[in-house]
């Protein structure tokens, strides 16, 4: 039988074993703890990073799109610019041939009263 000086060693060794097994859970829980916080730091830096290629090649698109866009402005502007100056040249085309028409008709209808002025006089002559 223990005597009661080694009980209290065994108590004592007990401890000491489960104050040791403490020290080394804690420091196997710090360890991966301080593992799990670096995983996270770089898989973080990686999203990040991701993020900000992400981030550059939405606005490159962007800023191609805008161009391209600008582009199609520019490119409808300039075939509106030139519809209307077809469209005044037709005019004015127009407003030209209109006023020879108008012309040749004063000119046609001049003409014509001449001609009964004419008749008209040499009928009074006879008359």
């Amino acid at each position: 039988m223990k005597t009661y000086s080694s009980f209290l060693e065994d108590l004592q060794q007990r401890k000491e074993l489960l104050a040791q097994r403490k020290k080394d859970q804690m420091a196997r829980i710090k360890e991966k703890g301080a593992q799990v916080n670096t995983r996270a730091s770089q898989q973080l830096a990686a999203q990040q990073k991701s993020n900000a290629q992400d981030d550059a090649e939405a606005l490159r698109k962007k800023q191609e799109w805008e161009a391209k866009r600008k582009a199609q402005r520019a490119a409808a502007q300039e075939a509106k610019d030139k519809a209307e100056e077809e469209n005044r040249k037709k005019e004015a085309m127009k407003d030209e041939i209109k006023q020879d028409l108008e012309r040749e008709r004063e000119d046609r209808r001049k003409a014509i009263e001449t001609k009964r002025m004419e008749k008209e006089r040499a009928q009074a002559e006879k008359d």
